[in-house]
């Protein structure tokens, strides 16, 4: 047998410990791995194996390899789906609620992982307030939108450019025009040289303006015209104000002060005409001197009348403070307004007819009073020699319904519109006649309006007219109208 002692695994052996060495044997002609090891008693141990390397044994190894390697990328993929799924399903149901705008669908069941859970309940929250300041916004908006659409005044809002960005309906109905969202620039809604002038103004250098604009035949404005903050997107606001009612007031007032002074310019220039024709002698008969002084007192009765109706209205006009209400009976009031008044016209009795129901209401007898006396007067006054008045009164839901009609002259129905007018007279040369102020029907409307009631009027001319004051019933508190 072939001798081993020249062996590398036998010539470099330590005396403990364990030597390797692989090397083609001599003897077999294929590659081996020794192994040898030196026993205590100095023998020693070799053991051979043989090694034919990695690349030898590949081939042999590959199906497992393949095998081991194909079950592995199975199980990761399975494992992978698993874990991207268990990450991924409530984030894309939480896509699917954001892009639907279901903030309230979104999930809210405990994901396996905490840092999903906690970025869910953060998104939660957030959205939740975002929601939440959504709608107060919305809210906001629509508060103010409904105050802008249902303004009395016209509002626009103009950009940098012109361009209309908001115009409520006052607006429109001032200018006449339709749908705001076909206007586009102001010059669709109006092309008025001052109007166009004041926003560029505003826009050139921040000037406000304040001006009064006659807009329509019957229609007078005040046109506010203001720039917007710097940095704001909308460059001008206009505010359209309609003065038509306080110009027709002023107008009113301007009247009334001209028609009283005319009205009582009249009388006295009659009396200080005849005292001067008394003092001076021109009148020198006892008769006419007697007729002279009945003239003075004529007048000075008038010029007293008319002064106390002036007195009644300006009272009425500035809401009179020692108003006294009571619980009174209408038809009692009827009967005294009924024997005040005069029935005789042209040496002709009136005769005066009454249908009168006991009506309890809650009024300030003297205004009530006044308001009874002048529409009886008046039936009397324009009625015809040997007409009749017909007075009736009753209860309607509460209120009172007060109806009175003569057989006289009657007003034509051009002039029925304006009786109710500050001294307005359908026949001046009539009722200077038969006496007057020409306020009697004005302070009629004035306390009827006072009441917060109504008054119809129907007339024909050479048949006579029909007054009706209809008096509501009192606003809160116990209906203390009644009917005996």
């Amino acid at each position: 047998m072939e001798n081993h002692a020249g062996r590398d695994e036998v010539k470099y052996i330590k005396p403990t410990g364990v030597y390797i060495a692989m090397r083609e044997s001599s003897t077999l002609g294929e590659r081996y791995m020794y192994a040898s090891v030196k026993a205590g008693d100095g023998n020693i141990l070799r053991l051979a194996y043989s090694y034919s390397g990695f690349f030898q044994n590949l081939a042999a190894q590959f199906p497992a390899i393949l095998t081991a390697v194909i079950i592995s990328v199975i199980l990761a993929l399975i494992l992978a789906r698993w874990f991207s799924k268990s990450v991924t399903r409530p984030l894309e149901k939480m896509v699917d609620a954001l892009s639907a705008h279901e903030y309230d669908k979104l999930p809210e069941y405990k994901s396996p992982y905490y840092e999903i859970d906690k970025m869910m309940y953060t998104l939660r929250e957030l959205l939740q307030k975002i929601t939440d300041s959504n709608l107060k916004l919305q809210d906001e908006r629509e508060k103010v939108d409904y105050i802008i659409s249902n303004m009395a005044e016209g509002f626009v809002l103009l950009d940098g450019e012109k361009n209309i960005l908001l115009c409520n309906i006052s607006a429109r109905e001032f200018f006449s025009c339709g749908d705001v969202s076909k206007l586009g620039s102001i010059y669709n809604l109006t092309r008025n040289p001052s109007i166009i002038g004041a926003i560029q103004s505003a826009l050139d250098s921040g000037q406000s303006s304040m001006f009064e604009l006659k807009i329509s035949a019957d229609v007078i404005v005040n046109i506010y015209v203001s720039p917007m903050p710097a940095g704001s997107d909308a460059g001008v606001t206009m505010l359209i104000v309609d003065m038509t009612a306080e110009k027709k007031l002023l107008q009113q007032k301007r009247d009334f002060f001209s028609n009283a002074s005319h009205e009582l310019k009249t009388p006295i220039t009659s009396i200080l005409g005849f005292s001067e024709m008394l003092g001076k002698g021109i009148v020198t008969s006892d008769e006419e001197k007697s007729a002279v002084i009945k003239r003075i007192e004529t007048e000075a009765k008038r010029l007293s009348e008319l002064i106390s109706d002036i007195l009644t209205i300006s009272k009425l006009e500035s809401s009179d403070k020692n108003t006294e209400y009571a619980d009174i009976d209408l038809s009692h009031v009827v009967n005294e307004a009924v024997c005040a008044v005069s029935p005789f016209k042209d040496g002709t009795a009136i005769e005066i007819n009454t249908d009168l129901r006991p009506v309890f209401y809650r009024a300030d007898k003297r205004q009530i009073y006044e308001l009874m006396v002048n529409l009886i007067e008046n039936a009397v006054k324009y009625n015809n020699p040997g007409g009749k008045v017909f007075i009736s009164l009753k209860s309607d839901g509460g209120g009172a319904v007060l109806t009175v009609r003569d057989t006289g002259i009657g007003i034509s129905p051009e002039h029925q519109a304006r009786v109710f007018e500050r001294f307005f007279r359908v026949d001046y040369g009539r009722d200077k006649k038969v006496g007057g102020t020409g306020l009697g029907l004005s302070i009629v409307k004035h306390i009827v309006n006072m009441y917060g009631g109504r008054i119809a009027l129907k007339s024909q001319k050479g048949t006579g007219t029909t007054i009706t004051v209809f008096l509501p019933a009192p606003q809160g508190g116990e209906d203390i109208n009644r009917v005996l």
